[in-house]
């Protein structure tokens, strides 16, 4: 059974190479609290992480 492309393997040319020259970085890896404003952070600390 031959494996199946994942991820940026299945992308197109054009995509490896545009995402290569950006290093990798998306937007998508800020996630959870630290993609959250600094109003929400403040407010969640001050909950004790409960908000």
């Amino acid at each position: 059974m031959a494996k199946s492309k994942r991820g940026l393997a299945s992308a197109d040319e054009e995509t490896r190479k545009r995402v290569g020259q950006k290093g990798g970085k998306a937007k998508h890896r800020l996630r959870g609290l630290q993609a959250a404003s600094p109003e929400t952070r403040q407010r969640v600390a001050r909950m004790g992480g409960k908000a």
